[in-house]
């Protein structure tokens, strides 16, 4: 009876919910273990476990929705009659990671949600899905898996179909500044029409696509620059002095850059001071792999001689 026991307690719950006791709702259908039970069908047991999720959210318990979210396997997920349940079940879990501003993993579900076929042959729905792919993997923070991510999805052809969108993700890739004042003024427009940047969401979303846009700017001044006046890198970051010695701080305890700044000299380095007896351990091993490449060489030009010269005596 343990089936009609779990379908009973869902009718329950939904009562409980309509009556605006949600909290009750929530606690009622989360003391059934639907994952214990081997009699009941795969689908109707991933659909009760989003249930679960959905009202763990719902009342903003967000500990225990991810808790429940593990119950579901991605090999579950894979199945051709569960791709609506999978589209629900990233739903979810995107309204989790907004909970943490966790960007990646936003960008991630999305992109299984536009790995789906019923996505895929919807034109309108995986060109929204994804113009949010690349809005979430610009606003991650930069690291390995980052950048990792932003290439493959540069890679998609059907990026290609949304110019504005594929722009937008070159100019992260490319080692260029991005100055905001104009940066703003080009996708303000485009990104403004996407719902995920209406109300509170949309004002949190900008505040940090600026601060990737200035981190992105800060990495670019590193690749180029070993010395540089703060005060002409808050000109080119379109910020304060302040302002960017904060975000400088912030990248170099994230480690995304090394710096080192001198205020009263005004100066900030991006690069480490190399130990002349590193710097001489370095030189000498170039200097071997360089040596080893024309001993190389040699060998290989005088073995093709010998060759050319016996097939000229034949």
């Amino acid at each position: 009876m343990e089936i009609e026991r779990a379908r009973l307690t869902r009718i329950l719950a939904k009562i409980k919910e309509e009556e605006g006791n949600v909290s009750d709702a929530a606690e009622i259908l989360q003391e059934v273990q639907v994952e214990t039970y081997g009699a009941m069908e795969p689908r109707e047991k991933i659909d009760f476990i989003l249930e679960q999720m959905r009202l763990c959210l719902a009342k903003n318990d967000n500990v225990r929705a991810q808790i429940i979210s593990r119950k579901v396997t991605s090999k579950a997920l894979d199945n051709a009659d569960v791709q609506d349940l999978k589209l629900r079940y990233y739903e979810l879990m995107i309204r989790y990671y907004h909970h943490n501003n966790d960007y990646i993993n936003i960008c991630k579900s999305y992109q299984s949600m536009y790995d789906t076929k019923v996505v895929k042959d919807d034109n309108d729905k995986w060109q929204l899905i994804l113009n949010y792919i690349v809005v979430y993997v610009i606003l991650s923070r930069r690291d390995n898996e980052q950048s990792d991510l932003i290439h493959k999805i540069n890679l998609d052809k059907r990026l290609l179909e949304i110019p504005e969108f594929h722009a937008l993700l070159k100019s992260f890739i490319t080692r260029v500044l991005i100055r905001w004042p104009t940066f703003e003024r080009a996708y303000a427009e485009r990104l403004n029409a996407l719902p995920i940047f209406q109300g509170d969401l949309g004002r949190t979303l900008w505040k940090d696509l600026h601060s990737r846009v200035v981190e992105h700017n800060i990495g670019v001044v590193a690749e180029y620059y070993q010395r540089i006046h703060s005060k002409r890198v808050a000109e080119l970051l379109d910020l304060s002095e302040s302002e960017t010695e904060r975000y400088i701080s912030e990248m170099v305890s994230a480690g995304s850059v090394w710096a080192k700044i001198d205020r009263p000299k005004g100066i900030v380095t991006f690069r480490k001071r190399v130990e002349p007896n590193d710097e001489l351990n370095n030189w000498s091993s170039n200097i071997n792999e360089l040596l080893g490449l024309l001993e190389k060489t040699c060998h290989l030009i005088h073995r093709e001689t010998m060759v050319h010269n016996v097939n000229e005596k034949h």
